[in-house]
């Protein structure tokens, strides 16, 4: 077990126990039919990977021969990575020093852990005649950038899962400095530490792992599982990434369209009853909203294509050798343990989550500016900081009133999908009622019909309807 050094000289933080250790713990499953290695693969590629960024391999690979294809960086705490230590001038920004607890996370199951997922826009696999490769835009002299920003929460002794966005244009102390910006700004692929010191800077939340996915792998994937189908209510465009659905019902995306609908920050949908096409006001959040639902259903199709598939694993473990990015810990054995221990893992039950934020300018620039006051907010932030589990994951419901980037403005005591525009037949009803400062269990997410997969009700923005028939 290995230790780093804590905020502020507190006691130290509790870091990676051995998979199999832990399992130990966990009381003794019933009796189950046993699953092949390729199933147990998939599996392990499912729970961290699609799970983690929209549908990449990470980390497993196939033959030895691939070891040492493997990308890997050391983070903060990690075995020969460098220790954690904050300047005594960190401090949470725009809150209350009673915020934000400067303590280290002291997890309730040790099981639990981290990962810090970020999907880069490199424009290494960008056809140019692609009808999609406005998606994309001019890439040269640009480098990459962290398109998607999430914390992954697993927890193997309850299988149960929850995801947190950050909005890239979330306005942040710059971890370890004194400088402000953009939480993208911290972004580099071969060196997390910056953006893993600014996500315990700013939110309290220590990452245990890191993985980072480009456009290829997200690609490469989605194409290895035959695609990802997703429903419509209404047709809908956005003419900055080209996408377009002209008709209504289940549509299937491959890679490069998947890549333009996850992308898209001005989608609209035709409204028949005006005969116009109307812009969805939530912008970048209604976007993460749509980025978490397509994961669920990456889940899915990932599960139901490749766990007994060898060929389709080994597309998924190919396609994640070359074009991702793991800290040097998260090793084959690890994944495999991880695995293992989340072989029960339903994609429909992932909670996910985004921190609130409001519209703010500065120095000209058009950035949302963090609200982590509210009782949903510190409810979220406790279970990511390790002091509440993942069975007590609260609804999100936002602090109101509040502008977001698009200037909608939810109503109090509602969850922003009810404030905001959202196409005809899809999934908005309100999110439960939660009394502040108390935890909503899992199971007071209510659903219009059950479905393997579903849109959680603390989303922003125009969503795809609940369709269990589309999948």
């Amino acid at each position: 077990m290995t230790e780093v050094d804590p905020p502020n000289g507190d006691e130290p933080i509790v870091g990676d126990e051995t998979l199999n250790e832990l399992a130990r713990l966990r009381p003794d499953p019933a009796p189950r039919r046993r699953r092949t290695w390729p199933q147990r693969l998939v599996l392990g590629l499912n729970v961290v990977v699609v799970i983690a960024c929209l549908g990449a391999a990470i980390g497993v690979y196939y033959g030895n021969e691939k070891a040492n294809d493997r990308r890997v960086v050391s983070i903060i705490g990690s075995e020969g990575g460098p220790k954690l230590t904050l300047p005594s001038t960190s401090a949470p920004v725009n809150e209350d020093e009673s915020t934000i607890s400067t303590e280290a996370p002291r997890p309730v199951d040790l099981t639990a852990k981290n990962f810090l997922i970020t999907g880069s826009d490199n424009g290494a696999c960008v056809d140019p005649d692609s009808p999609y490769a406005a998606a994309f835009g001019e890439r040269s002299g640009l480098g990459e950038r962290a398109d998607t920003i999430m914390i992954l929460r697993l927890d193997p002794a309850t299988n149960t899962a929850a995801v947190l966005s950050f909005p890239r244009d979330m306005w942040v102390r710059i971890g370890g400095t004194k400088r402000m910006g953009r939480i993208n700004s911290a972004f580099n692929a071969d060196d997390p530490n910056p953006l893993i010191l600014t996500i315990w800077d700013n939110f309290g939340i220590l990452a245990d792992h890191y993985v980072n996915i480009d456009f290829c792998a997200f690609k490469q994937i989605v194409d290895a599982v035959g695609g990802v189908r997703v429903p419509f209510a209404t047709p809908v465009r956005d003419r900055s990434t080209n996408l377009l659905i002209e008709v209504a019902g289940c549509h299937t995306f491959d890679g490069e369209e998947g890549l333009a609908y996850v992308r898209s920050r001005y989608l609209k949908y035709f409204d028949p009853k005006k005969k116009e096409w109307v812009a969805d006001p939530a912008a970048d959040r209604g976007r993460i909203s749509r980025q978490q639902d397509f994961l669920r259903r990456a889940i899915q199709k990932a599960l139901d294509k490749g766990a007994g598939n060898p060929a389709v694993a080994k597309q998924l473990i190919d396609a994640g050798i070359q074009n991702v990015i793991l800290d040097a810990n998260l090793t084959t054995g690890k994944l495999m343990e991880l695995a293992s221990a989340m072989r029960d893992l339903d994609p429909a039950t992932m909670r996910t989550y985004q921190i609130e934020g409001r519209g703010v300018d500065k120095s000209g620039q058009s950035v949302l500016e963090p609200l982590l006051r509210s009782d949903s907010m510190k409810a979220v932030l406790a279970v990511f900081q390790g002091k509440a589990r993942l069975v007590d994951a609260p609804e999100q419901l936002f602090e109101a009133p509040t502008t977001d980037d698009a200037g909608t403005t939810a109503a109090p005591g509602t969850s922003a999908t009810s404030a905001a525009t959202v196409a005809p037949g899809t999934n908005a009803s309100p999110a439960a009622t939660v009394a502040p400062g108390t935890n909503a269990s899992p199971a007071t997410t209510v659903a219009s019909s059950p479905a393997p997969v579903y849109v959680d009700e603390n989303t922003y923005g125009i969503l795809p309807p609940d369709d269990p028939a589309c999948r």
